[in-house]
């Protein structure tokens, strides 16, 4: 069984690095690495971010008992959803506000508090508090009768699983020889982003 775990998150993970590819992406060129430690550091924080989310969203679901009768209720998926969008989108424009209008009292006082590193927890953290295929298919086995260790030993590698797929995250800071260019950029999608996140798929969505 805990093989199958593995193998699902092998088999699912392009999923998983695919919707937390337009906030990680953005946040990791827009901070100025000094070298691959640093890189390294940030998505490594990023990833416990996201595996402290999943467990969060896994518990929260096994307490409602939603998985013991397969039916997630739509409610309870749509405030997961509007909460992490909300929340990521936030960030996302603030950090980028920061970045790109440093002049700014708002963007000074978020500089005031704000580190790469806590960025990165958070971006993984809310982007882990969400709900995706992959996540249903191995949240079903979790509390599919196997006890809460076992429930959490599967669920453990089937996220070491998907994680593989996020390994070119290390190579960010390689692109050192267009990296004003594409931090530039990615200042300003990091800014057009959150507003997307914030407004439409999360504030708008539980009005």
């Amino acid at each position: 069984m805990f093989g199958e775990a593995v193998l699902l998150g092998l088999s699912t993970g392009t999923f998983c690095a695919v919707y937390c590819a337009p906030v990680a992406i953005p946040f990791l060129f827009s901070e100025k690495l000094k070298n691959g430690k640093q890189n390294a550091m940030l998505v490594i924080l990023f990833m416990i971010g996201r595996l402290i989310g999943y467990i969060a969203v896994g518990i929260t679901l096994g307490i409602l008992g939603s998985y013991a009768v397969s039916y997630i209720d739509p409610e309870v998926k749509r405030k997961f959803a509007a909460f992490a969008y909300t929340f990521i989108g936030l960030l996302l424009a603030l950090t980028g506000l920061m970045h790109n209008f440093p002049g700014w009292k708002i963007c000074k006082a978020v500089k005031k508090v704000y580190k790469p590193e806590r960025g990165a927890f958070l971006y993984g953290l809310f982007t882990g508090v969400n709900f995706c295929p992959p996540f249903f298919a191995a949240a079903s086995r979790v509390f599919g009768g196997e006890g809460a260790f076992g429930g959490a030993l599967y669920f453990l590698l089937f996220y070491l699983g998907t994680s593989v797929y996020f390994f070119p995250l290390l190579g960010v800071h390689f692109f050192k020889k267009y990296m004003e260019t594409i931090r530039m950029v990615s200042r300003i999608t990091m800014i057009l982003l959150g507003l997307y996140f914030f407004l439409f798929l999360g504030f708008l969505t539980v009005i």
